[in-house]
């Protein structure tokens, strides 16, 4: 029987497109890809790990082989390929999904696009967050969604390969309160460490 002597089972084939249509993508990848939150790279991890449960993610690693014996591409490539890009479009943020949903060719030429879309300017995208973390108040915010939106900053110049300190965000944080948090700007200010 093989496998039993340590002998490495063949690779599952991967599943056909008929048997992957009804599946719901959303519950793989559960955020929408959006230019305005940064977060291409959450969501290529989620997508990729999807795809790579199903063995489909050589579709957006690289582009299909044409094979000098078959000048016509496998149709069940085609099909899955097809389900991937729907699948991508699906999850991405309207604004987004109108921007890329011609882009020609196959899902590989459509995640190669999306990446660049992400990766272009990521330098100034990086600057203009930094500076709007640094200059963020408290204003008529409530603390927790003070702190929030610092973190939401923070996560998205992460996304942009810009990482903040944990000491940082609480000197950002606390630099920005006003008179009305005075006492506790002072003690945190002067815990070793700060918190």
């Amino acid at each position: 029987m093989a496998g039993d002597d340590n002998t490495p089972l063949p690779p599952a084939p991967p599943p056909t497109a008929e048997k992957l249509i009804p599946f719901s993508i959303t519950n793989k990848v559960p955020i929408k890809l959006s230019l305005e939150k940064h977060n291409y790279n959450c969501w290529s991890s989620f997508f990729k790990i999807h795809l790579g449960s199903l063995g489909l993610k050589s579709h957006i690693e690289a582009k299909p082989s044409n094979d000098a014996s078959s000048s016509a591409p496998d149709p069940e490539w085609c099909k899955l390929d097809d389900l991937i890009k729907m699948w991508i479009l699906g999850s991405l943020c309207d604004s987004l999904q109108e921007q890329v949903v011609v882009t020609p060719g196959n899902v590989k030429d459509l995640w190669d696009h999306l990446q660049g879309l992400f990766h272009d300017n990521k330098d100034a995208r990086a600057i203009k967050l930094d500076n709007k973390l640094h200059s963020i108040k408290i204003g008529i915010m409530s603390i927790n969604e003070y702190y929030t939106k610092i973190k939401s900053m923070a996560d998205r110049l992460q996304n942009l390969g810009s990482s903040i300190s944990e000491k940082n965000l609480v000197i950002y944080a606390v630099n920005r309160l006003d008179s009305r948090f005075a006492t506790i700007v002072k003690i945190i200010r002067h815990r070793e460490p700060l918190p």
